[in-house]
């Protein structure tokens, strides 16, 4: 019997091989663990005053990512996924990267504007932000390649594409703190999406995005794509708002870059784990988009996919709530003790943001994009409004406690729409 176990487990194993799924797996826990990474050196790197600014500038920054390219990376893995010939899926990549580099300099230009003309309450934020700019020229880049290779099943290469991205962007990063500190970093932030580029076309052989010589015709349904693009951006950045908007309401009321400080490393950990539910979704894509007309089969899969993330969400939870002073304070030193309790409270809500991120991107296969977007509105305004009135009466702990209360509503909601579109359908 223990035989029978071992070999079921090795068919398993490669199984997940062949699918492809572990490379998918392994290169986007890299692209996070380098992200965790550089928040651990930054953290150790930077003075407590400079890491405040910092995430408070990054925190804008990631505010307005929340309609990085005005959904391209999305419209990119809906529509790509259901294609086969390689000339219209560069044709679609190409408009997916020219509409959101648009898209993107507007933002840039947003930033500039409210740093520029509005009162930051954060001391010495404001030259920050304005360097930082154009930092979401450079991330749609990559948030679009990286769409577009899991969308073709090129998954080897795209563990290739994240590893190579994210090592660039932390090497090159520490070296700028270490030479001169935040603008460091900064610099460094630019240079590394210079190289990222220039390795793309030249290395990787991806489709040169700048050269209309290497692309394909235009896509034949762009209004469907800008469309689909557009409501599942929104509906995405209204959920998003609760990984930033935490953060800029509570300098704003605090105004203390120490808890600032404090707030964002109790949300490192909760926040980057949140990538294993998206690893998931994001590997089952493609195959939920082809077979979204056979309702049996996409009810099967839902259910499998609910099984595997509660299956790594559960104890992973676990684990980290009981050691989470020992855990914050070897990776993070000693000056981060009020971090702990919020830490603690925003990783009891990991199992609901997974379920939320399961049910929305179904709902999104489905096509319910508008309806999901609606739904995110009105999860949205529970945030801000929850946010603003914990952070008044409890402080960081009312951030954390606003979080999971969200996670929890959106989960909830997402999941009684989820079972009446299959009903419907």
């Amino acid at each position: 019997m223990q035989l029978l176990s071992i070999n079921q487990l090795k068919n398993n194993v490669h199984k997940l091989a062949q699918s492809g799924f572990l490379y998918v797996f392994f290169a986007n826990m890299f692209s996070y663990m380098v992200t965790f990474c550089a928040t651990i050196s930054y953290s150790r790197l930077l003075t407590p005053n400079d890491f405040g600014v910092f995430s408070f500038c990054y925190s804008i920054i990631t505010f307005c990512l929340l309609l990085n390219g005005l959904g391209a990376s999305s419209g990119v893995l809906q529509f790509i996924s259901k294609l086969e010939r390689s000339q219209e899926q560069t044709a679609y990549l190409k408009f997916a990267m020219r509409l959101g580099m648009g898209f993107n300099l507007l933002i840039s230009i947003g930033i500039i504007f409210y740093a520029y003309f509005t009162t930051i309450p954060i001391r010495n934020a404001k030259y920050i932000l304005l360097l930082m700019a154009f930092f979401p020229i450079g991330r749609l880049y990559i948030d679009v390649f990286q769409a577009y290779l899991r969308a073709i099943h090129k998954n080897i290469l795209l563990a290739k594409f994240s590893f190579i991205n994210n090592s660039i962007l932390l090497g090159l990063n520490i070296c700028g703190i270490i030479y001169h500190q935040l603008i460091g970093l900064i610099v460094g932030t630019y240079l590394s999406y210079f190289i990222i580029i220039i390795i793309s076309i030249y290395i990787f052989k991806l489709p040169n995005i700048f050269n209309d010589n290497d692309v394909g015709n235009s896509p034949h349904n762009k209004k469907e794509f800008v469309t689909f693009s557009i409501y599942a951006t929104i509906g995405n950045a209204f959920i998003g708002l609760m990984f930033n908007l935490d953060i800029i309401i509570l300098s704003y009321i605090i105004k203390d870059t120490i808890v600032v400080a404090n707030y964002k490393i109790a949300t490192i950990i909760p926040f980057a784990i949140n990538i294993i539910p998206g690893i998931i979704i994001s590997f089952f894509y493609p195959q939920l988009a082809k077979n979204s007309h056979n309702i049996h089969y996409m009810n099967a899969l839902k259910n499998k996919i609910i099984k595997l993330m509660l299956t790594i969400t559960i104890p992973s939870s676990t684990i980290l709530i009981i050691f989470a002073k020992p855990f914050i304070n070897l990776l993070f030193g000693g000056n981060f003790n009020l971090s702990i309790i919020p830490f603690q409270i925003l990783i009891f809500g990991f199992s609901f943001a997974a379920l939320r991120i399961a049910y929305g991107n179904i709902l999104a296969i489905f096509g319910r994009v508008k309806f999901a977007m609606w739904l995110n509105l009105i999860i949205a305004i529970l945030n801000v409004i929850m946010s603003y009135i914990l952070i008044k009466c409890f402080g960081i702990i009312g951030a954390a406690i606003g979080i999971v209360l969200i996670y929890i509503i959106a989960s909830f909601c997402a999941n009684l729409s989820l079972k009446a579109c299959l009903r419907e359908i």
